[in-house]
């Protein structure tokens, strides 16, 4: 009985550590950028990734702007512009891409306070 019942705990534990990973965890998205600036900045962080055609990603913007300007923009790596992001927001978009390549989801501020969240998915 005690077998049974240790066996059954694993999987549960098993099951729930993959769970928290695939909807949880920072791990299980294509990248992320954060930052809590409390004092006047410039500066920026990018990542890329690959992406398919007709693929759908979800993008997570959170950030909070208590000075100057945030940029949130996905572009191709030949510079064009996918799509900008609403900033001083908590919101989930989802786009769709129309080409297959990769993809730079960057974050770039100036004379910026405030703090950003970004992820992809």
């Amino acid at each position: 009985m005690k077998k049974y019942i240790t066996i059954a705990v694993i999987a549960v534990l098993f099951i729930g550590g993959l769970c928290y990973y695939k909807f949880a965890s920072d791990f299980s998205y294509l990248g992320t950028t954060k930052a809590n600036v409390t004092s006047t900045e410039s500066s920026g962080s990018a990542f890329t990734f690959t992406g398919e055609k007709g693929k759908k990603i979800k993008v997570f913007c959170n950030s909070s702007v208590k000075k100057g300007n945030l940029k949130i923009v996905l572009t191709n790596l030949n510079g064009k512009v996918i799509k900008k992001f609403k900033t001083n927001e908590n919101y989930c978009e989802q786009v769709s891409l129309k080409d297959n390549g990769k993809y730079e989801l960057s974050v770039a501020y100036d004379n910026f306070v405030g703090n950003f969240n970004v992820k992809c998915r």
